[in-house]
């Protein structure tokens, strides 16, 4: 009955307007939707009937829907405690009946189905995945969900203040761009401060008699200036960082404090930009003694040095100019949208796209991502049972017992299939696409992006470094060019050029220097993004071990030293960028000196003769290895295989001294640049290990971070998250017992590789040695359902103090994993008993064989 149809299952009906899902307008035109990323298609519910019934009953004509039937189905799929349980069976054939006390027995079908599966789910809005909002907004705020529950059931959970504008491990803050800014700034006045000395405290020692009582003076003075430094920046920064964030969360607050966090950015960007700072009294005067050139020189050269640090602070306080600006142009995007009413910007949707923050925006992309994911799990899985009646065929009489048994077969052949994921090209081809999170759901963690445009800040500050050292160089020149003229005036014999090189011999090792070092900054900068993602997906599939890996425990120790990210990026940044550009400077400049270039010319010319000569030795390799070796490591010809390992390694004990040359080079400048690099290990584990010390911990501490940001922004975490806490704004109003049992046998049906999670669940949480606070919830819920005998969840319940004891454990379902060990033990022990029977019976055959009949043996 169309009418019943359309009447009784108006869940999920709407796909992102008007457009049916499940029934189109026109019930005459059959609308299968498939191709739809986010939407299942609409014959999945009969497909997954389907098999249920051929694998329980033979076929898959639908059947009155009896207590008998549902027992058969759980006990199939081996879940007994629903199978015992009549009432929760009565419950479940109840929500066929849709609620209502009609004696009639329902027919399970693909209609029933598709409303046993959903009836108490009702309060989920599914418009909501495509709504530019977040999970609280969708069900405490603007409240999309929860249409057909009424006002009076709704509950109002006690909410806990948790600052969230300064939530970074969750990044409740609204705006990313933000915080990256303010933090990026406070990086830039910790610079400032320690090159004008600014944050060094001025605590001195006296002068001791005695070197004991003076070197003890040092320390405590080593004491007190660190924590004059440490009371400075946790003062100042902390503050002004907390002041400066003030109402710039993804939750509604009070406009005030947003005006209040403009006033603040306000005196930490513009107020010290625009002050006067004093650096150095020069006095230049043209002849002090009376020497005309003398003075003039030194005057100049000092002139350019303290020129040279006033230019490198004002490119700085112009980019803190700049940040302010941004800081403040986005509190006004902030106050604005908390002033304009959410009906006007629901009716204008590009007055709310305008408004929205970053975070809402990933938000919602976790939402498509969430969707997207579970769409293509579930495509997947129907490919793998369509595979498998492919291969084996359908029904009861296929080669294979049941479409569960066929399904896992096919899973196991198709579980080692990979992807390649990762690398720049697909990083930037995900990321311009905007899949990258709409579809893997992928969140960038802050501290991350903040270390990135504090990388590109020093990469722009090389440029104008650049061109004031090639200035000053030409400075020099001019003013020492004209000194040496006044003192060798009148000398014939005299050239410039013979006390001084010339200009393109110091300006273009430092024009290589700087050039190198951009290029590792640059490099830095644009390595941490594709790294991180490429760590994020290969912890989701399981590459790099996660909750059963043994080294994984680290992993969760000290969460909170994920601070050390984004000063490690910074300084780490500036480190090597300094190293590649002394020893690059070093290096070219040594070889660009008319002492050392001839010498430099012979060397280049040395190792390209060795380059030659080692092409050559390879050519003559490539030729031996097709007469020699033609099976790897299994030689055709030993003889000549013989000959020609002796003449190699007779070679290569006088060449190879080149290779370790060649490799300490390697290593030395790997070593300067991975110095900016802590997203990935450079030492090996066995080189990174001393015994329980670990000698670059930064890699572990930027993995923390990632796995700290994916257990809350995981798209799975974002929807399971959602369903929580709306069942507790819904209570009974949404997902109830009956409900979930029927999800669960959907579930084992399509996915029967996900029940061997189930089974072994009891081994992964470990309960028997768990310990809990005896004041805590857990501890309390815990002692409850051990006096009334219950189970927590699937698991029998038993305090690590309890299992010490003699104490004979309580009735109650027997655990199915513990059944099966007991059947296996039990098996082993006939097997070994039959196997010694078996033993007997030989021998005694053998020995009555002598003196019995052929036949009579037979018999015996």
């Amino acid at each position: 009955d169309s009418n019943k149809k359309s009447s009784i299952h108006k869940l999920h009906t709407l796909k992102a307007g008007e457009d049916h899902v499940w029934y189109p307008k026109d019930e005459n035109r059959v609308r299968s939707l498939r191709g739809e990323d986010r939407w299942p298609d609409s014959d999945l519910i009969g497909f997954v009937l389907s098999m249920i019934l051929r694998d329980v009953t033979g076929d898959d004509t639908p059947k009155p829907m009896t207590r008998d039937l549902l027992k058969k189905i759980f006990v199939f799929y081996g879940e007994h405690e629903i199978a015992e349980d009549e009432g929760l069976l009565d419950e479940m054939i109840s929500v066929a009946r849709d609620g209502t006390a009609s004696s009639e027995t329902p027919i399970l079908n693909e209609i029933t189905l598709a409303h046993c599966l959903t009836e108490d789910v009702r309060a989920y809005d599914i418009t909501t995945e495509n709504r530019l909002s977040t999970t609280v907004q969708d069900v405490f705020t603007e409240m999309h969900h929860g249409a057909s529950v009424p006002e009076e059931d709704l509950r109002s959970p006690d909410k806990v203040f948790t600052f969230p504008a300064i939530d970074y491990a969750v990044d409740t803050f609204r705006s990313k761009a933000f915080v990256i800014l303010l933090w990026v700034i406070w990086a830039i006045v910790i610079l400032i401060w320690i090159n004008t000395g600014a944050l060094k405290p001025d605590v001195k020692c006296e002068e001791k008699e005695n070197a004991y009582q003076e070197f003890g003076c040092r320390i405590g003075q080593g004491i007190v200036n660190w924590l004059v430094i440490m009371c400075e920046l946790v003062v100042v920064g902390s503050g002004s960082v907390i002041l400066c964030s003030a109402g710039q969360s993804d939750a509604k607050t009070n406009p005030l404090f947003i005006i209040f966090s403009m006033v603040c950015v306000c005196l930490l960007t513009f107020v010290p930009a625009f002050v006067d700072i004093e650096f150095g009294n020069l006095q230049y005067e043209d002849d002090i003694n009376g020497t005309g050139i003398d003075d003039h020189f030194i005057d100049t050269r000092l002139y350019t040095e303290e020129s040279f640090e006033k230019e490198t602070h004002n490119f700085f306080r112009w980019i803190v100019v700049v940040c302010g600006i941004i800081l403040i142009l986005l509190s006004l995007q902030n106050l604005i949208d908390r002033m304009i009413p959410v009906k006007f910007q629901n009716k204008y949707k590009w007055v709310e796209r305008l408004l929205s923050s970053g975070t809402v925006k990933l938000e919602q992309s976790m939402k498509l991502a969430a969707a997207f994911k579970i769409n293509r799990m579930i495509r997947n899985a129907v490919a793998v049972h369509k595979a498998a009646e492919f291969e084996h065929g359908a029904g009861p009489s296929s080669s294979k017992d049941s479409s569960y048994g066929r399904a896992l077969l096919a899973y196991t052949k198709k579980q080692d299939l990979e992807e390649e994921v990762g690398g720049w090209f697909w990083f930037l081809k995900r990321i311009l696409s905007g899949k990258l999170f709409s579809e893997d759901g992928i969140w960038l963690n802050n501290r991350m992006l903040q270390g990135n445009v504090a990388q590109l800040i020093i990469c722009m500050a090389l440029i104008p470094a650049l061109m004031r050292a090639v200035r000053a160089i030409y400075d020099f020149y001019e003013e020492y060019a004209k000194f040496i003229d006044y003192l060798l005036e009148g000398d014939e014999m005299y050239n410039v050029s013979d006390y001084i090189p010339e200009k393109w011999r110091i300006t273009a090792p430092i024009i290589i220097a700087v050039t190198f070092t951009m290029f590792n900054a640059i490099t830095l900068s644009f390595k941490y993004l594709p790294s991180s993602v490429r760590t994020i997906l290969e912890f989701r599939y399981g590459t790099i071990g996660s909750l059963h890996d043994r080294d994984f425990l680290s992993l969760r120790k000290d969460v909170d030293s994920a601070s050390y990210i984004f000063p490690a990026m910074f300084w780490g940044t500036i480190a090597s960028s300094l190293f590649i550009f002394f020893v690059s400077l070093v290096f070219f400049g040594v070889i660009f000196t008319k002492m050392f270039f001839p010498q430099v010319l012979n060397l280049v010319a040395l190792v390209i003769g060795a380059v030659i000569t080692i092409l050559l030795k390879t050519l003559f390799l490539m030729c031996t290895h097709k007469y020699s070796h033609e099976r790897a490591y299994y030689r055709t010809r030993p003889a000549v295989a013989n000959i020609v390992g002796v003449i190699l390694e007779a070679w290569n004990l006088g060449i190879t001294t080149l290779y370790i040359l060649k490799r300490m080079v390697t290593l030395i400048v790997c070593a300067f640049i991975f110095i900016g690099r802590i997203d990935i290990n450079f030492l090996s584990p066995e080189a990174d290990e001393i015994g329980p010390a670990r000698l670059d911990n930064f890699p572990i501490v930027f993995r923390k971070d990632l796995l700290m940001h994916d257990a809350h922004r995981h798209p799975y975490m974002e929807r399971i998250g959602l369903m929580y806490i709306m069942k507790l704004r819904y209570g009974d109003h949404f997902g109830r017992q009956a409900g979930t049992s029927w999800r669960l046998l959907f579930v084992f049906a399509l996915f029967p590789w996900f029940r061997q999670f189930r089974i072994h669940s009891n081994d992964n949480l470990q309960f028997d040695t768990v310990k809990f606070a005896e004041v805590g919830p857990l501890f309390q819920k815990f002692t409850e359902l051990a006096v009334n005998g219950k189970k927590f969840g699937r698991l029998e319940m038993k305090n690590s103090e309890e299992s010490d004891s003699n104490e004979v454990p309580r009735e109650g379902p027997r655990d199915e994993l513990k059944d099966l060990r007991r059947e296996i033990k039990h098996l082993k022990e006939e097997n070994e008993k039959l196997k010694q029977l078996e033993t007997v019976v030989d021998a005694l055959v053998s020995q009555l064989g002598s003196g019995m009949p052929n036949g009579a043996i037979l018999e015996f």
